[in-house]
């Protein structure tokens, strides 16, 4: 029994809807209109390896706004003699 993902052609709302057998087709919790579109969902994988990268791009980006924050600061203090 998979789970969809359907967005409303309606109001826009985002959901899920499990797949059982004998229902019909799916209808938005929102504003109950049965104008749904079905969305591209992607499988969700995780390894060591995945974490890992994850964790470096997570490290490499926290560095980026860290110097970015740093200089920001300095140009700060540069530029505010009190």
């Amino acid at each position: 029994m998979p789970i969809f993902e359907y967005s409303c052609d309606a109001c826009g709302a985002e959901f899920e809807f499990l797949v059982l057998r004998g229902t019909d087709t799916a209808t938005c919790p929102t504003c109950e209109s049965s104008a749904v579109t079905r969305k591209l969902s992607l499988p969700r994988i995780s390894s060591d390896k995945t974490h890992a990268r994850a964790m470096a791009a997570a490290k490499k980006r926290d560095d980026k706004m860290q110097k970015i924050q740093m200089h920001t600061r300095l140009e700060y203090e540069a530029n505010h003699d009190d």
